[in-house]
């Protein structure tokens, strides 16, 4: 039988770990942030909690409550995830939910060192693993790019002149015509740091109607 005291210091932990969590996703201003993180800890170590209570009272498998929280959270990321066109955000805050998720459970059987170590890993790991691969920028990717512009090659020569000058190779590039517009398909391989800059002189030009990646 879990008493008050282990009660209140499970759920205590909950909220510290859960809300250090909560506050570096605040910090770098993502939509799950501290009070959003807390709560689904506090709330996973809360029916975990009440899994093993069940499990003394009833003789009820102690899993069962605490396996649906992992279901739930599921919903709950899921929620998180953005498509716009090709590009999908929101990952990572999805993934922040169900560690937060298994940290609360984690605090909710007593098992504090696994609780502790997992928010750690999670803090190292955005902190500080996050600055270096920030290092590793240069590498280069590989982007298909879709342009949409008026039906003028000296526009074309243009694109093909601020990609070169931003340090980006077009390595396979289709030109069709559609309602009076040119499109272009192209395969350009460039960092991110590179495609952002690209991008923004691209929107720059007025001939430009469409721009998607």
């Amino acid at each position: 039988m879990i008493t008050i005291d282990e009660v209140l210091i499970r759920l205590l932990l909950s909220v510290v770990l859960g809300g250090m969590i909560g506050l570096e996703r605040r910090y770098h201003d993502k939509p799950a942030g501290f009070m959003t993180n807390t709560l689904i800890c506090i709330g996973s170590a809360v029916f975990t909690i009440m899994s093993l209570h069940s499990a003394f009272l009833f003789g009820a498998d102690p899993s069962r409550i605490a396996a649906q929280v992992v279901a739930g959270v599921g919903f709950l990321g899921a929620g998180s995830i953005l498509r716009d066109g090709n590009k999908i955000s929101g990952l990572t805050t999805a993934a922040s939910i169900w560690v937060v998720a298994a940290v609360g459970m984690a605090a909710g059987f007593g098992n504090f060192t696994l609780a502790a170590a997992a928010t750690a890993s999670v803090l190292i790991l955005q902190f500080i693993l996050r600055k270096v691969m920030n290092k590793f920028d240069y590498i280069r990717l590989y982007e298909t790019v879709v342009i949409k512009c008026e039906a003028n090659w000296e526009v074309v020569d243009k694109i093909h002149q601020i990609i070169s000058q931003n340090k980006a190779e077009i390595l396979k590039e289709e030109i069709s015509k559609d309602e009076g517009l040119f499109v272009i398909k192209m395969v350009v391989n460039m960092s991110e740091t590179i495609c952002k800059s690209t991008f923004r002189a691209l929107l720059a030009m007025k001939e430009i109607k469409l721009l998607d990646k």
